[in-house]
């Protein structure tokens, strides 16, 4: 550690660093030494990295300069809402006075930036790319699993841009894309595209938003889902119930669907509500989440054959994350979806007699994750996931894995 803090002196950061985290994997744990590898990070542009660093002396005696040090952080990444929020708690009357001042001085600094009618366009992108494996691979949706299996490409990529700014208004622009690839089975190959535009407003302790969004989905090239949808949201940084350390949100959305050809049965509107929830201890997250759909299609039907694409749906979700390190993490999620579907399928069974029941559907999925930092924007992950579908009919029943690795980074 000595060495570490007399490279720093010499502005030898790379140098400091080293010999911190040789000083801690030699099992030194203070929060001296924990302080000065955040310092080291966040001089290196290792933003995620101080942020962890900082984030572990949040139960300790330094905590008010641990909440400036993250707002610091965040600033420097150009999350402001995130900087805000640690300046925020760090000027509180608890904390001491320089801390405080120096504190105020960051929130004062932000609040005449904001009086000013445009600022400076925060961005943000992400990108993922990874392979893996799938040993029941999925058909259309409704449709359940093909019972044919083989290995995936998957890339993923999203982005934001808050195109106007002034004193607590917010517009911001959004993008994803998603695509899955099967080499050996390409007639499932699934592409998504989606486009949006939000407003973002300050309210009491939280922030209101609404969103209006165009997606578009594909099926082995074939077009398969248009949605016009609109999102209303409100979130807190720190929950009421929970605490410190958490945030929640809440959103209520909808959706008007066109089918492309040969997929107009998927005509129709779909609501949601969705309650979530975070909240973060020293080395642990937890994540939560409540969510109800509710789908008016215009379901399908053939002769004297009708199948509903109508389904209400609940679902609950948990996931907890532990960091082992400050580069690696573990995870864990479970969820269980409850689906009742509006009217009674009728369809022939093997031996041609027409069956009728209304479908019921119950899901529940697990999947284990890991996760290891590479730099500030790049990271390797892995995750294996397990789903188990059981119906009352049976055609609908199906067991699925898959497991994939990819690497994924955020600028």
């Amino acid at each position: 550690m000595a060495a570490g803090i007399e490279h720093f002196q010499n502005n030898e950061l790379e140098s400091a660093r080293a010999a911190f985290e040789g000083a801690r994997a030699a099992g030194l744990n203070s929060d001296s030494l924990i302080y000065n590898l955040g310092v080291v990070y966040y001089r290196l542009g290792e933003f995620e990295l101080a942020a962890n660093a900082f984030s572990d002396l949040l139960n300790t005696g330094n905590k008010k300069l641990a909440e400036y040090n993250l707002g610091l952080v965040a600033k420097a990444a150009g999350d402001l809402d995130e900087a805000a929020f640690w300046f925020n708690r760090a000027a509180s009357e608890s904390a001491p006075e320089k801390i405080r001042a120096l504190a105020t001085l960051q929130l004062e600094e932000r609040k005449q930036k904001a009086s000013s009618e445009l600022s400076p366009i925060p961005w943000m992108a992400y990108v993922s790319l990874a392979g893996g494996y799938d040993d029941n691979i999925a058909s259309v949706p409704e449709s359940g699993s093909s019972g044919r299996e083989g290995g995936f490409a998957e890339l993923l990529a999203a982005g934001s841009a808050d195109v106007y700014q002034a004193k607590t208004s917010t517009v911001r622009l959004e993008s994803a894309a998603y695509s899955r690839q099967y080499p050996s089975e390409s007639d499932f190959d699934t592409d998504f595209l989606q486009i949006g535009a939000s407003w973002l407003e300050r309210m009491g302790p939280g922030r209101a938003g609404m969103t209006l969004g165009l997606s578009q989905s594909w099926f082995d090239s074939e077009a398969l889902e248009r949605t016009y949808r609109m999102d209303l949201s409100y979130q807190v940084d720190q929950c009421p119930v929970v605490g410190t350390g958490s945030r929640c949100r809440v959103s209520v959305s909808t959706g008007v669907v066109e089918g492309g050809d040969g997929f107009e049965a998927y005509d129709g509107q779909w609501y949601q509500a969705r309650l979530k929830g975070r909240k973060d201890f020293t080395q642990w997250r937890v994540d939560a989440q409540y969510r109800w759909d509710m789908n008016a299609r215009d379901d399908m039907e053939a002769g004297e054959q009708f199948v509903s694409l109508s389904p209400q749906r609940n679902l609950v979700e948990l996931a907890v994350r532990y960091k082992f390190s400050q580069r690696w993490n573990v995870g864990v999620e479970g969820s269980y979806r409850y689906s009742r579907y509006a009217d009674p399928h009728r369809l022939f069974d093997s031996r041609g007699v027409l069956e009728i029941d209304r479908r019921v559907d119950q899901r529940a999925q697990g999947t284990l994750l890991t996760e290891y930092v590479l730099s500030a924007r790049w990271s390797v992950r892995g995750e294996w996931m397990f789903r188990d579908n059981q119906s009352n009919l049976a055609r609908y029943d199906y067991r699925r894995q898959t497991a994939l690795v990819g690497i994924e980074g955020v600028f």
